[in-house]
């Protein structure tokens, strides 16, 4: 294949492919524009150092393997939630239009780059090639990262859970009642645990905090009662648990409404 063409499909293919990453589902929430357009900037531009004067069809290549390469990422991986579903062709459009954006002043700023030295041109091949490769190489390392992250974010919440239901017994147990329960300030001077910070403990409490993938929430309820919930902030991708504590100081894996109150639920045998 010619020489150009071939930067050419490159260029388009690069284009294509590192939009996979941060649109599959789950992901490793990597910045869903600027780690993209890096790689098309860079993919435009080197291609530019290589070719024989034609850095202009890059920018087309740019445009258009990001049409093809974000909308058939979106058809693999389509949101699962409507609104965010609405979003994906002004999503792709927009994409296209920063993408050829980004290739156009990359090429105009290295087309000129001569390479005199044949390792430089290696080096350079060799920087594309990469760029190409990072959607394909992230997509294939992408389940068994998320699923090392979902177990050190179940880990740390089962901590968490215990510490706080630890905390709620001991705050319960103290001079003042029952009462104290809802003052996050009391809770915080007998918690062990992973780190929670200042403002957490003031938000705890009838309302939720976030930590490394999930959501924590303390409710309070009249008689001395009170329920200790923690679950992924996203099913896909943050966690694969729910854990609650009650006043009983047992741990369980779940949380409903009797029309009264909130319950912990027990963990299945």
């Amino acid at each position: 294949m010619d020489r150009n063409k071939l930067l050419v499909v490159m260029t388009a293919t690069a284009s294509a492919l590192c939009w996979w990453p941060v649109i599959m589902q789950p992901n490793l929430d990597l910045p869903f524009w600027w780690i993209p357009l890096m790689l098309i900037a860079s993919a435009a531009g080197l291609s530019a150092i290589l070719s024989d004067g034609v850095w202009l069809r890059f920018t087309g290549a740019s445009f258009f393997g990001t049409g093809v390469g974000a909308f058939g990422g979106f058809l693999i991986w389509w949101p699962i939630d409507r609104i965010d579903a609405s979003f994906v062709p002004l999503v792709v459009i927009s994409a296209m239009l920063a993408s050829a954006t980004v290739s156009l002043v990359a090429g105009l700023a290295l087309r000129r780059v001569a390479l005199s030295n044949p390792k430089h041109s290696r080096a350079v091949w060799f920087a594309l090639m990469c760029c190409v490769a990072f959607g394909p190489v992230t997509v294939a390392l992408t389940p068994p990262l998320v699923a090392g992250r979902m177990a050190r974010n179940d880990r740390a919440a089962k901590e968490r859970i215990v510490s706080l239901s630890n905390a709620a017994l001991q705050t319960v147990a103290e001079i003042g009642g029952p009462a104290r329960i809802c003052d996050g300030s009391a809770l915080k001077r007998h918690y062990s645990g992973p780190v929670f910070n200042a403002k957490d403990w003031q938000y705890i409490v009838g309302n939720y905090v976030k930590h490394d993938g999930y959501i924590f929430s303390i409710y309070c309820h009249e008689k001395a009662g009170y329920v200790i919930d923690a679950r992924p902030d996203r099913q896909r991708g943050d966690g694969t648990r729910r854990f609650c504590a009650d006043e009983s100081g047992a741990v369980g894996c779940g949380m409903k409404w009797n029309g009264l109150r909130r319950e912990c639920l027990p963990c299945p045998k």
